[in-house]
């Protein structure tokens, strides 16, 4: 699922500031204490683990390597100067920091020759300042004042022999519209190119990160199923696979779907209570520095899944392999949802698969490349995306395994640690 969609959801669902609250709204739940606890298939074949060996921030060489990579692709494209707003991913993913985004600019503009400078509000000088990771000076404008006067001012000291701006792609309309104005002779150019291609290759350090993560929400999904009852809702369930996230230290949540709300792909919850012999469906994500994770897991909540659960639920995983196998450097995206489609047409549930396979990830939940019909990009190693098929029948039930996935010079890497079969 998409971080900003878990954690949205996870916000209207009171969690977060309140996750000390979770404990005392599952208790509420009726539950009968004393009957024997109700399994759930396939089961937890992982060792779930609550404490993780530290992981040390990034530090400042890795942002110093951005930014000159950011540079060569700024002038690959044809521009002089990169200009990125804060509130983007992509902001962030060059300062090392992420402000927010208002009506105040804080930007940065990184000449492709020169230091970068990054521009603020004079009141957030200080704290812009303290969150930053690269070497560059903040210039203040005070309230009263225009601050695309600095922008300008700073992009005509760039000594560039063309304005010819790339443009941060999440950048609002209004600020490029002032930054034509500011700068009526310049060129604004589409930056989307610039930062798909800056951002699609994860290096090792980034890897690391996002195992992590994926190990969090992997050890939150499985201890959340450990701890479900008959007559629990699923939005109280929800809250505890938030609950489980920042017991391990990170911000996350997911979907939780039950019975036949899980034949909506993202029908989220309902209200419903649960019962033996129902399914259930678990999305979830987390972030861990800065980095996302994408996980699902469908079980059936009881001792005996009847077969059509069986044979649906083995087909799907049966379709992972199949477009597991199909990765390495080159292939195009659009082939791994095709192996995976394929397994599943010729098991004959073909209509009830209704959405791409997978989608890239990073520090974005979902991010390109996309693994879908028509997209010819080819992988290439440190490419990291989802595979997620799924069958989904209206009015039944539905099964998506959901796993995170890496291109290496030789295939691919499984990131995550695959459910079993049924």
């Amino acid at each position: 699922m998409d971080r900003r969609s878990f954690v949205s959801s996870v916000s209207a669902l009171g969690v977060g500031a309140a996750l000390p609250n979770v404990d005392r709204v599952v208790r509420r739940v009726p539950a009968d204490l004393g009957a024997a606890k109700v399994p759930t298939m396939p089961r937890t074949n992982i060792v779930v683990k609550s404490s993780y060996e530290p992981i040390p921030p990034f530090d400042a060489s890795v942002f110093a390597r951005r930014l000159e990579r950011a540079r060569q692709l700024t002038r690959d494209a044809g521009g002089s100067v990169l200009l990125a707003t804060s509130g983007a991913t992509n902001f962030s993913y060059l300062v090392g920091s992420n402000y927010g985004r208002s009506e105040r600019l804080i930007a940065l503009v990184l000449p492709v020759e020169g230091a970068p400078v990054l521009i603020a509000p004079s009141f957030e000088v200080e704290r812009v300042r303290r969150g930053s990771r690269i070497d560059a000076p903040v210039r203040g404008w005070e309230e009263q004042a225009d601050p695309f006067g600095l922008v300008r001012d700073a992009i005509r000291e760039s000594a560039a022999a063309t304005q010819s701006i790339v443009i941060e792609p999440k950048t609002e309309y209004w600020t490029s519209m002032a930054i034509a104005r500011a700068l009526p002779n310049a060129k604004l150019v589409d930056g989307s190119g610039v930062f798909e291609e800056l951002r699609l290759v994860k290096s090792p350090e980034e890897i690391l990160r996002m195992k992590r993560a994926i190990e969090i929400t992997e050890d939150a999904i499985a201890s959340t199923f450990d701890r479900l009852a008959p007559g629990m809702r699923d939005r109280d369930v929800a809250k505890i696979v938030a609950e489980e996230h920042a017991k391990r230290g990170i911000e996350g949540g997911g979907l939780v779907q039950f019975a036949a709300q899980s034949a909506l792909p993202h029908g989220g919850t309902m209200g419903t209570r649960l019962a033996p012999q129902m399914i259930v469906l678990i999305d979830a994500g987390g972030e861990f520095q800065g980095y996302t994770s994408d996980i699902t897991r469908t079980r059936w909540f009881g001792d005996a899944p009847p077969a059509r659960f069986r044979e649906v639920y083995n087909l799907v995983h049966e379709a992972q392999d199949a477009a597991m196998a199909k990765v390495r450097p080159g292939v195009p995206a659009q082939e791994i949802d095709r192996a995976a489609r394929a397994v599943i047409t010729k098991g004959g549930y073909g209509q009830y698969f209704t959405h791409r396979l997978g989608h890239g990830m990073g520090m974005d939940g979902h991010e390109p490349t996309w693994m879908v019909e028509g997209n010819t990009k080819q992988l290439e190693p440190g490419y990291v995306f989802s595979v997620e098929p799924g069958i989904y029948m209206p009015g039944m039930w539905g099964v998506r395994i959901e796993d995170d996935y890496m291109c290496t010079p030789n295939g691919g890497e499984l990131l995550s640690r695959r459910a079993p079969t049924v």
